[in-house]
């Protein structure tokens, strides 16, 4: 069961300039990036629906490049990525079943730890999920970082596992992570974020942004709230999202070209849509800087307008 917060229009027009919004980096060849996360030292790592392979670049760089750090065993489908230690990350991987398939096989949650001063990192499989069908976002819980809470998108359902023990359970099954009948896009709760006491999602499909209060373990302890419901002026659904830790407003990418921001009361704003440009091809993700006043943007790649020329995944800061 779920109750409905807010239902509101989408607000506002585009509040970015030319002069706040930048490409950082683009892949020379084709690279569906799906996620993103911040390390302690402003890089920032990119996982692929492509490949298993996971990135990382320097916003801070004058010329970002993409550097491999790490190729990810047997997977060939990255999604989401959390800290659970000091510079060490949940990864989650696992085989897709097709080019285009909403399903995989082998869910996989690795671990990827950088040492100090070395190169090379280290990569292990912390954990299992055979009867996972598309696990996508992932975030650690505060009170216990080595514990991960993940979306299933196509099983509607957030999993817990344990990174130390390799312990998997499903802990939410709710019809708010569900998709509608006859879906053309069947993928359900997607975006997932630990904020003050509750996890907060998307649902891709439903286009929807809600929460659940969970207890410091990482169960349920309330009812599921659904805070927005996109009305949809520029991109039919949301994807991947950070949260504002001071003021609480959720940066909620939103394909097809869009950026919206979200307040705890449901009020959507749009931050910032590319139109038919090349500067925002498909978002995937939302990643906030060291500073928590810089963004940055993954996306897909895809087409623009009429063109068949296909754009490669970016990487694209905005101020907030």
């Amino acid at each position: 069961m779920y109750r409905t917060l807010a239902f509101l229009a989408l607000l506002g027009s585009p509040a970015l300039t030319a002069s706040t919004v930048k490409q950082l980096f683009n892949f020379t060849t084709f690279v569906d990036i799906e996620n993103s996360h911040l390390r302690p030292d402003g890089h920032l790592l990119l996982s692929t629906v492509t490949s298993g392979t996971l990135y990382q670049i320097d916003p801070a760089s004058s010329n970002p490049e993409a550097e491999v750090v790490a190729e990810l065993p047997g997977a060939t489908f990255l999604t989401g990525i959390a800290t659970i230690g000091a510079d060490k990350y949940a990864v989650i991987g696992a085989v897709r079943d097709g080019p285009d398939a909403f399903t995989t096989t082998n869910g996989t949650i690795y671990t990827v730890e950088f040492a100090k001063g070395q190169p090379n990192t280290t990569v292990g499989i912390a954990a299992t999920l055979p009867d996972a069908v598309l696990l996508n976002g992932v975030d650690s819980l505060p009170a216990h970082p080595n514990i991960i809470l993940t979306s299933d998108s196509s099983s509607a359902c957030i999993w817990r596992v344990d990174t130390d023990t390799g312990a998997v359970e499903k802990v939410i099954e709710d019809e708010a992570f569900n998709v509608t009948a006859n879906a053309t896009v069947p993928v359900g709760v997607d975006g997932l974020k630990i904020f003050n006491g509750s996890v907060y999602f998307t649902n891709a499909e439903r286009a929807t942004f809600g929460r659940v209060a969970i207890t410091d373990d990482g169960y349920p302890a309330g009812e599921i709230e659904i805070i927005a419901t996109l009305n949809d002026t520029v991109g039919g659904l949301w994807d991947d999202f950070a949260i504002d830790p001071t003021t609480g407003i959720a940066y909620v990418a939103q394909p097809g070209s869009a950026v919206t921001s979200i307040a705890p009361n449901g009020t959507q704003t749009i931050v910032f849509n590319g139109g038919n440009s090349s500067l925002l091809v498909g978002p995937t993700s939302i990643t906030l800087g060291l500073d928590k006043t810089t963004a940055y943007v993954t996306t897909s790649g895809g087409t623009v307008g009429t063109s068949t020329f296909v754009y490669s995944g970016q990487v694209v800061e905005f101020t907030l």
